[in-house]
């Protein structure tokens, strides 16, 4: 069965995000709609569908990915809050979404949709600095 985030070329993910590094436990992602300015996923490197089904070592670098992406994507962007949500309920590989959300913007105060009713879309060239300073802040 295919893999949204384990097969190395999959149209659903090439689809709506972009490659931006790989992390110590996980892969990191900059989606395509920046309706939520900095909006990434970070995807465990190995398959498993739950939190807990990770030993301790893999669990707290994972987690430790997830802290420093979430760190590095309040740096660059200054966001007012970081929101952080794993779902996987179609897509089961385990997955946080690290989204942020600034006051006054997309669905402050609320919590965030997997996909926004007002996307927002960058020229490729502007993905591209955001992905480059995302590798540089988290040296990846």
């Amino acid at each position: 069965m295919a893999c949204f985030y384990c097969d190395e070329h999959h149209e659903g993910r090439e689809a709506i995000m972009f490659p931006v590094g790989k992390m110590k436990a996980g892969t990191l992602y900059l989606f395509k709609d920046q309706a939520h300015k900095g909006r990434c996923v970070l995807a465990l490197n190995t398959h498993h569908k739950e939190l807990f089904e990770l030993d301790d070592a893999e669990r707290d670098q994972y987690m430790a990915d997830v802290a420093a992406a979430a760190q590095a994507i309040k740096k660059l962007w200054g966001c007012t809050k970081i929101n952080l949500g794993s779902y996987g309920d179609t897509n089961p590989h385990l997955h946080f979404h690290i989204v942020p959300k600034y006051e006054g913007g997309a669905e402050f105060g609320g919590s965030f949709a997997i996909a926004y009713d007002q996307p927002v879309y960058l020229e490729q060239a502007e993905y591209d600095e955001m992905i480059a300073a995302l590798q540089k802040e988290l040296n990846i």
